[in-house]
């Protein structure tokens, strides 16, 4: 299932005051046609706009939960429908356009609050029209003496304040549990669970994408030593420890943007983007440092190769893999790069 995912940064920030300008104006607006709605009489229409734009903005964030291919090509309609539904009870008074402006700039004006603060834009919308209506009911009730009709209308607003925070905080919880679900089924898909490092689909997909988009990769290709008789001798218990001190000794070595993988058994591998083949030595070196600090008795064979851009993910992989047989045969702890195969290991890849 694919949820939206919303991408801030740069794009954000340069928007940021547009966005505070239009709240600003957007919220002295809200308070205008509170007492606007006093000089027209529209006491009736103003509760059942504050309680139809609120149910507006929690269904609004109730679809932001959906997967958008489920609501796509419904939501603008069914945002404009509630929002204006309360004009038709005013379509014949004198004040219809005054309205009809009004509910613009509120659909407006709540669009800008979901793009600036998405889970904020509920209350913050609530407060401004309480505050809107109440002053309202205040002017009503000081100029026309309707105490019984200011104290039911105030109950009403308090009351659906509450009623609308209380939903829009469990929103906010479901939101949240949506996108901690998403992610753990993200990482469940290209996570392995034993090590936690990525596996072999996701090494797959970026190797393919890398080269693809001509971006040179190094490659990095990794192997226990002897760990078929861990796991005979010390049983699987012990295998599985053993590749988890692996993958530590992988994570710390490598660099932020290099990615780790383990891609079956005892193998592991490691994509290092825009990295010249030296500097995956100096990587190589580096893991088995790592592996020996926090794993003595365990050693890692290694073979590393340079892959330029547009190559087949296929002969990356075999160049390098060529180099870790190469390494393996020399005995534990070896590293042997992709320009140091000799012409039988490297006939193993297709190199003349």
């Amino acid at each position: 299932m694919a949820y939206r995912t919303v991408h801030r940064g740069n794009r954000l920030e340069r928007e940021l005051p547009a966005l505070r300008l239009l709240s600003v104006i957007t919220a002295v607006w809200f308070l205008a046609a509170g007492w606007a709605d006093v000089l027209m009489g529209y006491h009736l229409l103003a509760v059942l706009d504050f309680f139809l734009a609120s149910l507006f903005l929690f269904f609004r964030l109730r679809m932001n939960a959906m997967p958008i291919s489920a609501v796509r090509g419904f939501v603008p309609p069914i945002l404009l429908f509630l929002n204006l539904l309360p004009l038709g009870a005013s379509f014949l008074e004198a004040g219809f356009f005054t309205l009809l402006l009004r509910h613009i700039v509120t659909l407006l004006g709540t669009w800008v609050f979901m793009q600036f603060r998405r889970r904020d834009v509920f209350f913050t919308y609530l407060v401004i029209n309480a505050f809107s209506f109440l002053g309202t009911f205040l002017l009503a009730g000081d100029f026309r003496g309707e105490t019984a009709n200011l104290a039911i209308c105030y109950i009403f607003i308090v009351s659906s304040m509450y009623f609308f925070s209380m939903l829009q905080r469990n929103t906010s919880r479901e939101l949240a549990a949506l996108s901690t679900a998403e992610r753990q089924a993200r990482d469940m898909a290209s996570r392995d669970p034993l090590t936690g490092l990525f596996n072999r689909r996701h090494f797959d997909e970026h190797l393919a994408r890398m080269l693809r988009e001509g971006t040179g990769v190094t490659l990095l290709i990794l192997d226990l030593d002897d760990f078929k008789d861990i796991n005979d001798v010390n049983g699987h218990q012990a295998g599985d420890e053993a590749l988890k001190k692996m993958a530590a000794a992988v994570s710390r070595a490598v660099r932020r943007d290099d990615i780790a993988c383990r891609i079956g058994g005892d193998e592991f591998a490691v994509l290092l983007p825009a990295c010249p083949e030296n500097n995956g030595l100096v990587i190589a070196e580096n893991i088995c440092r790592q592996l020996r600090s926090c794993a003595p008795y365990l050693s890692v064979s290694l073979g590393v190769a340079f892959a330029p851009g547009g190559s087949s993910p296929e002969d990356a992989f075999r160049k390098a893999d060529a180099a870790l047989y190469e390494a393996k045969s020399k005995g534990k702890g070896c590293i042997v790069s992709g320009a140091m195969l000799t012409p039988a290991f490297a006939s193993l890849c297709g190199k003349d």
